[in-house]
């Protein structure tokens, strides 16, 4: 069965967050701003009864319920069957939210959203993180799910900030920020969020201006290392280390992301993975880096810097034995 091509992809917006923390209260928030365009939810609970649905006010055209298991994993293939099933539909919605479980690991959605097949009808807009103020740094230590959510997201909300000390606040900020150097954070109450958070233009990454000054004085296990590169890279080199290094590394590192100059182009790419996946794509935007001076952070629990030194010089160094032979 050959699927309509729509007149312009379906936007995507992820929320992650762990249980309790907020998200259905903020996806009310983002309909509202969505008020005036064709929605569709898929809700997500690991459990055989949904109770969040009867949350989610009706600001939307139709809602998807997978139930019994984690959207990331046991549910993938109803999730793909979901996504047909939409394209198939009379009417084409403007965007599609999904709240995924609690116990989530996004990695796997979002590589589903990479994959051509899906990638040419929906455009995985923004990926939104809700945490917890009063609890996230234990669960941080305690929960892996959590760490990887935050590690995954474009858009951190830092919920229930009246619930904690006004001097903990900035504490909290720069914790969350030296596990995620590249998201937004937004402190907020009661899942409120300006309604403009999705129509903003997004600015062009700039990898200069997420370097996570506090990693070498926080003392937690979660971290962001940024890395420089001051000459070209294979992209086949790149990319076999990297995935080599996600798949054998994955409980340990949770992304990565960076822009670098590769041997066989004279544009910047941006590489960042998804789950398990590499990915590597020109970078849209105005560059202000010199070229050809690569820049990569790795975000992940308990890294050490030597190690992941090892790995990039591991690239450079093949990359060097090929051009030889």
């Amino acid at each position: 069965m050959t699927l309509p091509t729509p007149p312009s992809k379906i936007k995507v917006y992820l929320l992650t967050g762990f249980l309790g923390a907020g998200k259905t209260t903020v996806l009310n928030g983002l309909l509202q701003a969505k008020k005036d365009e064709e929605n569709i939810i898929i809700e997500n609970e690991f459990g055989k009864v949904s109770i969040d649905s009867h949350l989610v006010e009706t600001r939307y055209c139709s809602l998807f319920e997978m139930n019994n298991g984690c959207i990331c994993c046991t549910l993938d293939n109803e999730l793909v069957e979901v996504l047909a099933s939409i394209l198939n539909a009379e009417v084409q919605p403007d965007n599609l939210f999904i709240e995924a479980s609690g116990v989530a690991d996004p990695g796997g959605i979002i590589a589903l959203f990479s994959q051509e097949e899906v990638a040419n009808f929906f455009q995985l807009h923004q990926v939104v993180c809700v945490v917890d103020a009063t609890v996230v740094e234990d669960w941080m230590e305690e929960i892996p799910e959590v760490s990887r959510q935050l590690a995954a997201a474009d858009l951190i909300v830092l919920n229930k900030k009246s619930l904690v000390s006004p001097s903990y606040l900035p504490q909290l900020t720069q914790l969350v920020q030296g596990v995620n150097s590249l998201a937004e954070i937004m402190v907020t109450d009661h899942g409120i969020i300006p309604h403009d958070i999705l129509t903003k233009q997004k600015k062009p990454w700039d990898p200069a201006k997420t370097i996570p000054e506090v990693e070498a004085k926080s003392p937690h296990p979660l971290k962001s290392m940024l890395f420089e590169v001051e000459e070209l890279i294979d992209r086949e080199m790149l990319l076999n280390q990297l995935t080599l290094s996600f798949f054998l590394s994955y409980h340990q590192l949770y992304r990565m992301k960076g822009l670098v100059w590769l041997s066989d182009s004279t544009l910047p790419h941006i590489v960042q993975t998804h789950g398990r996946q590499v990915h590597i794509a020109p970078l849209e935007g105005e560059v202000k880096l010199p070229y050809p001076k690569s820049q990569l952070i790795f975000i992940g629990k308990g890294l050490e810097r030597k190690s992941l030194e090892r790995k990039i010089q591991r690239t450079l160094a093949s990359q060097k034995s090929n051009s030889k032979l």
